[in-house]
């Protein structure tokens, strides 16, 4: 039986998610470790989720890219059968000790929306290499680890006229205003999910 942690993980399609929460850690009351899953695909996606679970973790938040999951039908079904599986259900074996609930949260096209909502709102559709290169030109952003390792996300956009309620109000309104499989609608579930940990700021 695996002793339970009572703790929450967040699990992101790269490095950027983990710096992120890293940098933004004191502006929330709950502070999830977050980890990157490499090579990242679906079947790497699901085995993460049962690892962690059977790892004694009581909460997993994914974080998901959309714009890579709407490229190809099957891909995009594949998500969906995959989200239906999991996301806002339990995964628990009394004999393990296992007793962990899931949530997926998306972004389309990406995480970057939601570092974008902290300057500024639209829900016109975005590709993530537009996002990343707005918020180079905004605040020096770069996706490298070299950069993500030596700067802190949440400081530089409150430093260069960025808000974190702002972001929050603006990623909600985005999900409140698209219609449901959307996907061509720039929208993001991270406020709800920062929400969920509880802020400070």
């Amino acid at each position: 039986m695996v002793a339970m942690k009572n703790v929450e993980i967040i699990i992101g399609e790269g490095i950027t998610e983990k710096y992120y929460f890293k940098s933004v850690k004191d502006a929330i009351c709950n502070k999830p470790e977050a980890k990157p899953i490499k090579p990242y695909n679906l079947k790497e996606l699901e085995k993460a989720i049962k690892q962690y679970a059977e790892g004694g973790y009581t909460t997993i938040h994914c974080l998901i890219d959309m714009d890579n999951k709407v490229k190809k039908a099957e891909t995009l079904s594949n998500y969906i059968k995959l989200k239906e599986k999991y996301h806002n259900k339990t995964i628990s074996d009394n004999k393990k000790g296992i007793n962990c609930k899931v949530f997926f949260y998306e972004s389309y096209p990406s995480t970057e929306v939601f570092f974008y909502y902290y300057f500024e709102y639209s829900t016109a559709e975005k590709t993530n290499e537009g996002l990343k290169s707005w918020l180079k030109q905004k605040c020096g952003y770069d996706t490298s680890e070299r950069y993500l390792s030596n700067h802190s996300l949440h400081k530089e956009f409150k430093e260069h006229g960025g808000c974190f309620k702002e972001a929050i109000k603006n990623a909600n309104n985005s999900v409140k205003s698209r219609e449901e499989g959307n996907y061509s609608f720039t929208y993001t579930e991270i406020g709800g999910l920062v929400e969920k940990l509880g802020i400070k700021e």
